[in-house]
């Protein structure tokens, strides 16, 4: 039988060996056949021959491989052995007729055959999951289910897939498919130079690189070019017929559109487009339309007119704000002006930057002017006045300089620009700010740092401004400058001693905005050098006690000194000219202190172990000290003068140093005892969750209790009593309660006396608690609506200035960058209370105590998956009136996104209304209507 088949066998090799030879190069089978699933394969295949036409078939058969390496190798021999009978003839030199002057034999019969070529100049690599199957009769190549198709950068995936390899066209389209019960139909992807684009048929052609498309949608930038009958050339561009650009990523049907009856494009750079309008759920409006457009689609941040907003306020007028120009300053700068008009005068401008260098610093800068002219000139109600803001913030990466660091965070405004220019409810409500510029600079492998530090705080309710410019610090950290380098048995008494290094140096003023850059301002700095050197050691006694001596020696030196002196004339104190010069004051103290811990526990587990409460345990932490300090009123220091206050003759003493930057050394010996007393309780009980079986639960994390007694005060030794509590009730919860308690009596008409009383008076306590209750935990994307994210101008992960992140990503983020729908609710509270006592002659218990509460509160709630509320405000609970609040109404509408904001009450009372698209590239495509704050303010 195996004979049988061997026959068989060899019957057939020879049948197809003879097909073989009489076919020549041509193909081994007739028929087409497929390869099997998941199959891969490479077509090589030599061209038609450009001159004559004739197809070089290929692959070669053996024999036409053997016949082209022996021409070959006879062609080299030729060329290295040329004919002798190729060379001029002897006998022609005699006869010039001669016919073998031109040899026959000098032209080989034997031809060095053409080069083959490929059939494309790179290998076209294709895959399926079902059958790829050639045709290699009629040069047709095709590929079903999910086919891959790959040649040099450019990849063509579909259901359906024909190669033609005579007219090198490449021919796809997908097929119907059910997804979930709904029928849909696949689509071809075509990628090329990173590009993808998705269509229901394409024919392109290999050669050329020219495509005929159908129903192509691809993403440009933030949004999606839909063509309807689409050429692509060789240059990559796009000729449109009936084309679509939305923002919408449902391509098939989009909820708006603007409709493009032809249009050019350039992939990653702009879209040229002819008569064009705006179609809205498949409504067109062609009111909304232009004759001719221009947009870009590349990333990045391009130079750019900045469209405007418009409305009307009651006291300004109609306005056109926010119309300006983009201007980008190279790859790390980019720079917007702004400016706007109203119709009644007023007028503002303004010019904001952004710089950003990765692994080097980052910042931005914004300045804003504004001219307020409300109401009729002559009238009560007439303002006029010019506003201005200044902001910058700067920020260094750690890697960029280890050692220094600077940093700044700047924000000058006027006095009037919070009430008349800003234009959100925070900048209105803000009556403080403050502003600061710093640089820090350690050495490594030293003690020794430096820090410098300018700032600015501004009051705009009474327009005071403190400046301080700056504020130099050097620090020398602890050292030991007897301690051994080499130590050999037991350290000694006197390597414990440490001591320290801090040169402080400022200049500070307090001023108003008017009177900021007069003389007078520049009189009242005030400025001085501090030295500070405090050595210190520390003991153990009785393995128990912690003794700590100390001697702290400063040195003050000013350059300016003020006197006073009476004048009998006017009968008042006139101030002497400022006495400028160098100044050098000091003081010293020293002190010795002691401390130790206690413990009590109480072990509940002595009768049964398996008790909830294990044990309670008592810390319990004294600390006593003595201080000493002279009298350096003394006339011997020079520190103090007298000087005649009245015209009975009485006198009082001042320091002419007072008015410097870091004060006198104080009046009066002082010898004082000073003690303190803290302690905690915690809690051990079974828990099955900690691995170790009890968990340790802190009752009160710290009560403490503070105070001194001078010794050689002449009345009222003891000094106020400090007390604080602190204890965390649960998860994030806690309670921070600090009071100052008087222990003297007080006369009706607000004067203390020396006469103690048990348990004293509490003169200032204040305390404060808040909770935020959330529907989930998870905060890895901040937005508006979670109340536990950072405010978008603190943390923004989004940011993206220079246009590095994936368009599609970075639209999702910027849709929740509005309204996070995801997170279904959310409220936080926050309770404060104060309590104050001042001292009044009131003719009963000579003091008025003051209480003020308010709460606070946030919070967001989603009524549907895709409508959401979010609300803020207060209560004060004294004056029985709810603080500013606001609401804010959010809609998610797929591409659009709807918002409503409204302040139902109070001073600021106002509300806004806005419907506009989500990607940032058609931001302007929207509709804005509000009732300005501004009207109720005059």
């Amino acid at each position: 039988m195996n004979r049988v088949r061997l026959k068989y066998l060899l019957s057939a090799a020879a049948v197809l060996l003879f097909a073989q030879m009489l076919l020549g190069s041509g193909a081994t089978l007739a028929v087409p056949f497929s390869i099997p699933a998941d199959s891969v394969s490479r077509i090589e295949m030599a061209p038609s021959d450009p001159e004559t036409g004739d197809s070089i078939k290929t692959p070669a058969s053996r024999r036409e491989r053997r016949l082209q390496a022996r021409a070959a190798r006879q062609e080299a021999r030729r060329i290295q052995s040329p004919d002798t009978l190729a060379r001029t003839d002897t006998l022609a030199r005699a006869a010039g007729t001669d016919s073998l002057a031109a040899d026959t034999v000098r032209r080989d019969t034997v031809r060095k055959p053409r080069a083959a070529k490929g059939f494309l100049d790179d290998p076209l690599d294709g895959k399926s999951t079902d059958s790829l199957v050639y045709d290699v009769r009629n040069k047709l190549v095709y590929i079903y289910n999910q086919g891959d198709v790959t040649y040099q950068s450019r990849n063509l995936k579909a259901d359906y897939i024909q190669i033609d390899m005579n007219t090198k066209l490449v021919y796809a389209y997908g097929k119907p498919d059910s997804v979930d019960g709904v029928w849909t139909v696949t689509k071809p992807e075509f990628t090329e130079g990173g590009t993808a684009y998705k269509m229901d048929t394409i024919t392109y052609n290999l050669d050329s690189q020219k495509a005929k498309i159908k129903g192509v949608a691809t993403q440009q930038g933030d949004g999606w070019l839909v063509g309807g009958s689409v050429k692509k050339m060789p240059d990559n561009t796009f000729n449109i017929e009936h084309g679509k650009y939305t923002t919408c990523d449902q391509t098939d049907c989009p909820h708006f559109y603007l409709a493009m009856t032809k249009a050019k494009v350039i992939p990653g750079k702009k879209v040229v487009t002819g008569p064009a309008y705006l179609v809205m759920e498949d409504v067109p409006i062609y009111f909304l339309g232009i004759p001719e457009g221009f947009f870009p689609i590349n990333m990045g941040p391009k130079s750019g007119l900045l469209m405007p907003s418009y409305g009307e306020e009651s006291t300004k007028g109609f306005f056109l704000r926010d119309l300006g120009y983009y201007f980008t300053l190279g790859d790390y700068a980019d720079l917007a002006i702004r400016g706007g008009f109203y119709t009644l005068g007023s007028w503002e401008a303004s010019a904001a930057s952004r710089y950003i260098k990765r692994y080097k610093y980052s910042g931005s800068f914004n300045i804003q002017f504004s001219n307020i002219k409300t109401g009729e000139k002559g009238e009560p109600d007439y303002i006029k006045q010019n506003n201005f803001r200044v902001q910058w913030t700067h920020s260094q990466d750690t890697k960029a300089n280890p050692g220094s660091t600077f940093s700044a965070s700047v924000n000058f405004a006027t006095s009037g620009y919070n009430r008349y220019s800003a234009t959100s409810l925070d900048d209105i409500l803000s009556t403080q700010t403050n502003s600061s510029i710093s640089y820090s600079k350690n050495w490594a492998g030293t003690p020794f740092s430096l820090s410098a530090n300018m700032a600015i705080s501004q009051n705009s309710q009474n327009q005071s401004i403190s400046v301080t410019l700056p504020t130099v610090v050097f620090n020398v950290s602890r050292i030991y400058p007897f301690k051994r380098k080499e130590r050999i048995g037991k350290e000694r008494w006197y390597e414990k001693i440490s001591m320290q290094y801090t040169g402080k140096m400022t200049n500070s003023v307090t001023t108003t905005e008017s009177e900021i850059f007069s003389k007078k301002t520049l009189d009242n700095m005030k400025n001085g050098i501090e030295h500070s050197i405090p050595v210190s050691a520390s003991f153990n006694l009785f393995n128990y006690i912690n003794v700590t001596p100390s001697f702290n020696y400063t040195e003050k030196w000013y350059f300016k000194k003020q006197e006073y002196e009476w004048n009998p004339l006017t009968n008042q104190t006139d101030t002497l000219p400022s006495d400028y010069g160098f100044y050098r004051l000091y003081n010293y103290t020293t002190s010795v202190s002691a401390s130790t811990t206690l413990y009590g526990m109480y072990d509940f587990t002595k009768k049964r172990r398996d008790r909830k409460i294990q044990a309670i345990r008592h810390t319990i932490t004294p600390s006593i000290g003595f201080s000493f300090a002279p009298d350096f009123s003394n006339p011997s220091y020079g520190y103090y003068l007298t000087r005649q206050t009245d015209s009975t003759g009485r006198f009082t003493t001042y320091s002419p140093y007072a008015i410097n930057a870091y004060g006198v050394p104080s009046s009066g010996k002082s010898m004082s005892l000073n003690f303190s007393l803290s302690q905690n309780l915690e809690m051990k009980v079974l828990s099955k969750r900690d691995t170790s079986g009890v968990k340790k639960i802190k009752l009160i994390d710290e009560l403490r209790l503070s105070g001194s007694y001078n010794f050689l005060a002449d009345s009222m030794k003891l000094s106020t009593i400090s007390l604080s509590f602190r204890t965390t009730l649960f998860k994030n919860f806690g309670i921070n309660l600090s009071a100052t308690i008087d222990p003297y009596r007080v006369t009706p008409q607000g004067v203390r006396y020396d006469k103690l009383f048990f348990p004293g008076r509490i003169t200032s306590t204040g305390w404060s608690f808040g909770y935020t209750f959330k529907s989930r935990d998870d905060r890895s994307q901040p937005a508006m609506n979670d109340i536990t994210s950072l405010p978008p101008e603190y943390s923004n992960p989004f940011y993206d200035p220079y246009g590095t992140m994936d368009p599609v990503l970075r639209r999702q983020y910027m849709a929740q960058s509005y309204y996070d729908f995801s997170l279904p609710w959310n409220f936080g509270f926050n309770y404060a209370v104060n309590y104050s006592v001042a001292y009044v002659n009131n003719g009963t218990t000579g003091y008025r105590k003051n209480i003020t509460q308010t709460v606070s509160f946030n919070g967001s709630l989603n009524i549907t998956p895709k409508t959401g509320i979010t609300f803020q405000g207060g209560y004060d609970i004294k004056a029985n009136k709810l603080t500013t609040s606001s609401i804010s109404i959010s809609r998610d509408l797929h591409c659009w996104q709807m918002s409503f904001s409204w302040i139902p009450f109070g001073y600021h009372k106002s509300w806004s209304f806005n419907i506009g698209v989500k990607a940032a590239s058609l931001a302007d495509l929207k509709y804005d209507k509000t009732q300005s704050m501004y009207d109720n303010m005059y």
